[in-house]
């Protein structure tokens, strides 16, 4: 392959992609995979028990037809509202334990990828608006995550902490009615800060033929090198030098002990 590539980003030949296919990149550990899931399945309970959950004189959040699905499997609403609770603390003591006890490896790594934006990534974030209105534009290298997936994890990140804390105060009443009142709108807030994104996170992931990739490393863990190429070069830099690192000091371990060998012999 040619050196330029490596140091800059450049249109590939055939044979270069095809190289670049045959190679994967490791984004994502088996913790950060499991919490992804584990996340995607307390959101899907959580937003059909907690909309089925909202009733009002005033006005009806979901058709009846829903509500009266949910109150035949839970038999009331005091066993869903029960369930709700429940599932949400669990999510909340996950959450808790992967943040302490993932510190290092996890969390750390989590704020620095995807809650620090660059200047290339708010270029990427406005360039990439500027490319859906049909401009021509390139977008600037990204790293890792992209600006629009650190705008997410934001999202995500304030709407969790906002829907935890309010929940908690909503389901033990800590604190005042007045305060109570006030946890009920900042949890719809939250909710929905976090409902919006999904949505557009959703689509991006699994119905986005360029994002395919991104979607399968959420259950494999890995990329191919194209892939990582063309849509976080920053990241694919690093890892092709970590990569010669790692063989350059194999290969002088390799060296020491067959030379330590041939002493022995000697």
């Amino acid at each position: 392959m040619r050196k330029e590539i490596f140091e800059k980003f450049l249109p590939l030949t055939f044979e270069e992609r095809e190289e670049l296919k045959k190679k994967k990149l490791k984004k994502h550990d088996i913790a950060t995979i499991y919490l992804h899931w584990f996340n995607a399945l307390v959101w899907f309970v959580e937003l059909v028990t907690g909309s089925a959950l909202i009733i009002s004189k005033y006005y009806r959040f979901t058709p009846e037809f829903w509500q009266k699905i949910w109150l035949e499997i839970f038999g009331s609403r005091g066993n869903m509202l029960k369930f709700h609770i429940m599932v949400g603390v669990t999510w909340i003591i996950v959450l808790l334990i992967y943040g302490i006890f993932g510190y290092r490896n996890y969390l750390l790594g989590y704020i620095k990828n995807m809650l620090i934006l660059t200047k290339d990534d708010i270029e990427w974030v406005i360039k990439r608006g500027q490319l859906i209105l049909g401009k021509k534009v390139t977008l600037p290298p990204q790293g890792i995550y992209n600006g629009g997936q650190k705008l997410y994890a934001w999202d995500v990140a304030v709407g969790t902490i906002l829907i935890a804390i309010t929940g908690l105060v909503m389901a033990f009443h800590l604190g005042g009615a007045g305060t109570v009142r006030w946890a009920i709108a900042i949890h719809f807030l939250g909710v929905g800060m976090v409902v919006m994104g999904l949505f557009v996170h959703i689509y991006m992931a699994a119905f986005m033929p360029e994002e395919r990739q991104s979607f399968f490393s959420m259950f494999t863990g890995y990329v191919n090198e194209l892939y990582a190429y063309e849509h976080h070069f920053k990241w694919w830099q690093e890892m092709v030098k970590e990569r010669e690192k790692w063989l350059e000091s194999y290969k002088k371990e390799i060296e020491k002990e067959l030379q330590t060998h041939e002493e022995a012999k000697a």
